[in-house]
């Protein structure tokens, strides 16, 4: 999977769901074992919303907000109303930055030692996802889903805080919440489009939506990218009623070269 990325980052200077990595989990492996399975799975993490560039400043901090504002209240989530979504972005906003001052529905050090058990604020970039369950309004249904409820840790990442996001590669969701004229329709108008192998060559540039969407429908370019640079990788190996669990997540640079940030294994 790793090799895959490297070849990619080298060969391509766009990242779609026609790069080969991003066929990766349909790929037949069984030729490399006489026995048992395996099954690789890369997901762009790029095509998310950064959760650490929301206590940027300047229009990357605020439109990072809009943006996770709207995905919050899509309906899709477990949430109960747009208040609780407000307090959840002001909470996480809270959360990154540097200092001890509460926004309007935030919280800071003093409402977190309040609690038992009392811990502080973080102050500071998130490094893991499941650490967003410290804040407050951010509960276990919300970030990992229910029966009927989508689990937001599928659309948000910790990992860039320039605010981009891969237009190529982004959820239905995400690409609903870039802007409040994008309705479900709409968004799937796009997804047909970028999954056209047809429109290959647009793909190159973000400003394909143009051609997809009603014209008074702009998106930020500050928050547009068709370049990815992380990923994560999930690799599970199974072998009679063994099994192994191993999920990657890495940094692509320069020239494709791949830098692993963290590794997990069950």
């Amino acid at each position: 999977a790793k090799a895959l990325l490297e070849q990619d980052g080298k060969d391509t200077p766009c990242d779609t769901f026609f790069d080969e990595w991003a066929t990766l989990s349909q790929a037949d492996l069984s030729g490399l074992f006489s026995q048992g399975s395996l099954r690789l799975t890369v997901s762009d993490l790029s095509g998310r919303v950064q959760i650490n560039s929301l206590a940027k400043s300047g229009a990357v901090g605020t439109g990072t907000r809009e943006i996770l504002n709207r995905l919050l209240i899509s309906g899709e989530f477990a949430i109960k109303d747009e208040s609780d979504a407000k307090a959840i972005v002001d909470s996480l906003v809270d959360w990154l930055d540097t200092d001890d001052q509460e926004l309007d529905f935030g919280a800071e050090n003093s409402y977190y030692r309040s609690l038992s058990p009392a811990y502080g604020c973080r102050n500071g970039p998130v490094q893991f996802i499941e650490e967003l369950l410290l804040v407050k309004g951010v509960t276990p249904d919300l970030l990992f889903g229910t029966a009927d409820k989508k689990a937001l840790v599928e659309f948000i990442t910790v990992h860039g805080d320039d605010g981009k996001i891969n237009l190529n590669t982004a959820g239905l969701e995400v690409l609903q919440a870039m802007d409040s004229q994008v309705t479900r329709e709409l968004a799937l108008k796009m997804d047909d489009f970028r999954r056209d192998r047809e429109n290959l060559d647009n793909l190159a540039s973000p400003g394909w939506y143009t051609g997809v969407l009603p014209v008074d429908v702009v998106f930020d370019p500050a928050f547009l990218t068709t370049a990815s640079r992380y990923f994560s990788i999930e690799a599970e190996g199974n072998f009679d009623t063994l099994k192994r669990r191993i999920v990657s997540v890495v940094s692509r640079e320069n020239q494709g070269k791949i830098i692993e940030l963290i590794r997990k294994v069950e």
